[in-house]
């Protein structure tokens, strides 16, 4: 069957590239948008990491764009960055080399025309004809296809992961429905390419399969390996991935703890995804927020637990686990605020004000331009609802609900999982299994055979071998909670459902023969498939077409009528692609995650604040700011969500100043500051004199 399950593994891996490319080009026109058009679509920190892809392929040598990559002076003006180590950009500098290549090797073959197609495309409404370029020669075309395979490739691993999970094809047929029938809750690639998630996803996913290969199988040299390279590759492209690594530490430590897995099953695993983690971090040349990660922190606390328990464990489970809880928080707390204080780090405190201000009255500058945003709200209940119609959840609560019965009554009952029996040469197996027969089966561990000599012995077997499903329960309960609290988050939530949902095609989950399992799951598809259907449909019969004709205007503006050093601030979003459309360098863009740009960006914002213009002045001219673009939408107040528009932000920052009008409304009395340069229906263009 291996052929069959790779043969489906294709199928599902092309049509979730087309599924996903479809979806992308009926919302945006993409192959009918000129080239200034297609870097506007990517909006925010999408254009932000797209710039350095177009940087490593505009650049006269591959190296000579790595060394601007490592030799920044116009993301962050006045400041001198390598981005390799501020940011997650490894994605873009592989498919900037990977262009480089392709377009070298169809130059050579003369084959240029049959990979690079242009045609005028009259966009009417008085604006001028603009040309097009669609083909794998065209830089974005290149770029988003790359990243569409990439989610092609996901979909065909989380096929596997279904398969793996339910020890037969159905059950990756069943979790593989699943997601196309919620794929709207699973991602945001089809809507936004160029997010880190895009890159990162596909090897979590991989990841976390090899994990459970691990734990289920045994630790085979290529497993090892493969972890390894699995976790390079899902933490070089996403800073968000030291998150998922801590909760896949803390899973496994919640199985741990609750003798479900052993240490012989988990260290290797730790081990292996450290070492990934580590390679990671040196290729972001020692990034100081990644080694004082809370992965890192849960790692060294999970080995000490380990090291502790190597020399003493307790005999009562629940008081082992306690104590295990215990040394967990006490080590890992001590780690992330012992290197904190050393390395002088605050870069991730955001996040602790985020969650903070999630659960309390905390509320500061950052955590409102975070949490006025609709995507770090709690989760809302239409999310379950929608999910609920494909049958999706109800299906996987009763798979959790099963499992969390077993291993709980084997918990309770104070029932220990036999001792793994290692893999071992097939003709050792049948003559151990020709013993079996005649004499009946042995038990290693007579330890554990007495506590459960009452139940059968295909039961204790069975425990043993799906033992490794609890890391799954609690790699869900990880993500639920991810999910609740950050809406955002529901992209690791949903495909986990559509996972463990898989398992009712497992006959530990749900004892079954061979025919009734093909029955329960054909009729479970047939029932998801009813508002399924509808979803796919929904989704592939949104049409849409961008369109910005006043933030062209302004770009193709500076084009002409700025020097090319010169230096701009403005809204976050703004920035990034007024960098990547004009190359003029900048003080301020989306990457907020490092405490000096979040800083920067406040003072940029003073813009929008209701201070005097000698403060606006001021605050931009110590960052070296020769040009300010004020956004119309940036400076009202008549938001949909009360309390969300910059200026109401910055009352609640300054209520001294709360009373007065807002600068973008007394530009005009400031004329000895600043000098109106341009302006169109949006924006307004400032030169600071």
């Amino acid at each position: 069957m291996a052929w069959l399950k790779l043969l489906l593994f294709t199928i599902v891996s092309y049509l979730g590239y087309q599924y996903c490319s479809t979806q992308f080009e009926n919302d945006r026109f993409f192959s009918h948008l000129s080239t200034l058009e297609r870097e506007m679509t990517f909006r925010t920190e999408a254009g932000f990491y797209y710039m350095f892809y177009k940087t490593i392929v505009e650049a006269p040598s591959f190296l000579e764009g790595w060394n601007l990559l490592v030799n920044d002076t116009g993301t962050e003006f006045p400041s001198h960055i390598n981005t390799l180590q501020r940011f997650n950009v490894y994605p873009e500098v592989v498919l900037g080399g990977l262009f480089r290549v392709f377009r070298s090797v169809v130059t050579r073959l003369d084959m240029v025309s049959y990979f690079r197609q242009c045609y005028g495309v009259d966009r009417g409404q008085g604006f001028a004809q603009v040309q097009s370029c669609v083909g794998a020669g065209e830089l974005s075309v290149f770029y988003v296809n790359c990243i569409f395979s990439l989610t092609g490739l996901q979909m065909g691993v989380l096929f596997l992961m279904g398969c793996h999970l339910s020890d037969n094809i159905l059950g990756g047929i069943l979790a593989i429905s699943a997601v196309f029938f919620n794929y709207s809750e699973c991602s945001r690639v089809q809507w936004i390419p160029p997010l880190r998630e895009s890159f990162s996803c596909p090897f979590i996913l991989l990841q976390i399969m090899l994990v459970s290969q691990m734990l289920k199988s045994g630790h085979s040299r290529a497993r090892k390996v493969s972890l390894v390279l699995a976790t390079i590759c899902c933490a070089l492209p996403w800073q968000f991935s030291q998150f998922v690594l801590f909760t896949q530490t803390l899973s496994l430590f919640g199985s741990y703890s609750l003798s479900f897995l052993k240490k012989d099953q988990v260290s290797p695993v730790l081990d292996c995804i450290f070492v990934g983690y580590l390679i990671a971090t040196f290729c972001q040349f020692l990034n100081t927020m990644l080694i004082s990660s809370m992965y890192v922190s849960a790692y060294l606390a999970f080995k000490v637990v380990i090291l502790l328990n190597s020399h003493a464990k307790l005999s009562n489970r629940i008081l082992q686990f306690v104590k295990d809880v215990v040394v967990f928080i006490v080590v890992a707390g001590s780690y992330k605020t012992g290197t904190a204080w050393i390395l002088q780090l605050s870069d991730d405190a955001h996040i602790f004000s985020i969650l903070r201000s999630k659960f309390t009255d905390y509320k500061n500058f950052h955590t409102l331009l975070y949490t006025c945003s609709k995507a770090f709200d709690f989760i809302e209940m239409e999310v379950f609802f929608k999910l609920s119609l494909t049958l999706l959840v109800p299906t996987a609560a009763a798979v959790i609900a099963r499992l969390v019965y077993v291993f709980g009554r084997a918990l309770f009952d104070g029932t220990e999982p036999l001792t793994p029996i290692p893999e071992e040469h097939p003709m050792e197996k049948k003559t151990k299994s020709s013993e079996s027969e005649k004499g009946g089966r042995k038990t290693e561990d007579k330890k554990a055979s007495k506590k459960i000599e009452a139940a059968p012995e295909e039961e204790k077997v069975d425990i043993w071998s799906q033992s490794y499903l609890t890391y799954h329960v609690f790699q869900f309960g990880c993500y639920l909670g991810m999910a609740v609290i950050l809406m955002r988050l529901k992209l690791f939530m949903t495909p986990h459902l559509c996972l463990l949902a898989s398992l009712v095609a497992n006959n530990f989950v749900l004892p079954q023969s061979e025919k009734s399992r093909y029955v329960i799951v054909f009729l479970l598809l047939g029932a998801m498939s009813i508002s399924g259907y509808s979803n796919i449909q929904e989704q592939l019969n949104r049409v849409g077409e961008f369109s910005s004709p006043q933030q062209e205007e302004l770009f193709l503006w500076i084009g002409k009528n700025t020097r090319p050093d010169a230096v701009f601030a403005g809204p976050m979003p703004l920035t990034a692609n007024l960098r990547l459309s004009t190359g003029r360098s900048i003080v301020n863009h989306p990457h907020y995650e490092d405490s000096g740009m979040r800083e920067r960006t406040k003072l940029v914002y003073q813009m929008f604040s209701r201070k005097s213009g000698e403060e606006v002045y001021n605050s931009l001219k110590s960052l070296g700011v020769q040009y300010a673009v004020l956004d119309k939408y940036w400076c009202i107040t008549n938001r949909p969500r009360t309390g969300c528009a910059i200026p109401e932000v910055w009352d609640f920052v300054d209520p001294d100043n709360s009373e007065k009008t807002t600068f973008c409304d007394d530009v005009p009395k400031y004329k000895h500051l600043f000098g109106l340069v341009y302006y169109n229906s949006q924006y307004r263009v400032l030169k600071l004199k």
